[in-house]
């Protein structure tokens, strides 16, 4: 008896250190996911001046779904046969993770800075918790509505901010980063059965690739002229982009939402507004003003009170 109770003893030790490894890598993933998405605003800002919004974002995701297509083979099969009446869910996460997100995300860096922008960005957590309560059934306090004052508290000082040193109206880029950070959570929330499902690596390949073909509808002769005069300093920025930041960040994404509750992954945007901020400010220069601090401020307290609570909650729901 004593043999048989160290060795359950020992599996069971076995069993919480190979957890707690787990949980730490996760945490380790989620830091370099932050880093790698926080640049990505930098980059983006950085190819503004090269590339209209329209074709940053097509020769972004040509890139990305060459690249996806090669992994096909080694990435593509599902874990079941797709089913039909899952088709509008993949349909919607295709539009919002590729369509949506990206063309409101560079068109709102074409009148705000990259700080700026990563910060309003910042809001996702807030609509994912939001959704997730709706469409997931993952519970959630009122810390909600609190969260969601303060949000857009900070949005406002931050947009007054803006307009008070620069001069300039920020109302439609602070809108269209807005609809960037919606774009998230819709993507986020529903693609979640979808990972479980079929798997997060076939979900991620098939969805980029058929959110690509969606914006075919975009493709013009000015893609073109400007894809050819691309000096090699935006080749490095639009490869960043296409290969770390939309096709190994996107595959560690929807694996991280396989491994749990999407409110509890809503705390990896903790650290990409501050990546975001200081590449803004080192990289390019961006000035970094009293009103950045305190609407960013307010925005991340937003989003830490709106996912501490959720993740208590979801911890309970990991599949």
């Amino acid at each position: 008896m004593g043999e048989q109770a160290a060795r359950f003893e020992k599996g069971s030790n076995h069993r919480t250190v190979k957890a707690r490894l787990m949980v730490i890598a996760s945490y380790l993933v989620l830091g370099v996911l932050s880093a790698i998405w926080g640049l990505a605003f930098v980059a983006i800002r950085f190819l503004e001046p090269m590339l209209t919004p329209v074709n940053l974002t097509l020769l972004r995701w040509f890139l990305a779904s060459a690249a996806f297509l090669v992994l096909v083979p080694f990435i593509g099969k599902m874990n079941v046969p797709f089913e039909k009446r899952d088709l509008p869910r993949f349909l919607l996460v295709a539009f919002a993770t590729v369509v949506s997100y990206h063309l409101t995300l560079n068109y709102s860096e074409n009148s705000i800075s990259a700080a700026l922008a990563v910060l309003i960005v910042s809001l996702g957590p807030v609509f994912i918790v939001v959704l997730s309560r709706i469409f997931l059934g993952e519970k959630h306090g009122p810390r909600i509505i609190i969260a969601v004052l303060l949000a857009f508290a900070g949005a406002a000082i931050l947009s007054l901010g803006t307009e008070y040193t620069t001069g300039n109206s920020t109302i439609p880029g602070i809108i269209e980063a807005t609809g960037t950070a919606l774009s998230y959570s819709v993507f986020a929330v529903f693609s979640k059965p979808l990972v479980h499902k079929y798997g997060p690596r076939p979900v991620t390949a098939w969805a980029g690739i058929a959110g690509t073909l969606m914006l075919l509808p975009l493709l013009s002769g000015n893609f073109f002229v400007q894809v050819e005069s691309l000096p090699l300093a935006g080749w490095i920025a639009i490869l960043y982009l296409s290969i770390l930041s939309t096709v190994i960040g996107y595959i560690l994404f929807y694996t991280l939402i396989s491994r749990g509750g999407v409110g509890k992954l809503s705390i990896q945007l903790y650290m990409i507004p501050i990546v975001g901020v200081a590449g803004g400010v080192l990289l390019l220069g961006e000035s970094l003003t009293v009103f950045t601090l305190i609407g960013g401020t307010l925005m991340l307290v937003s989003v830490g009170i709106a996912t501490m609570k959720s993740r208590r909650n979801t911890d309970s729901q990991t599949q």
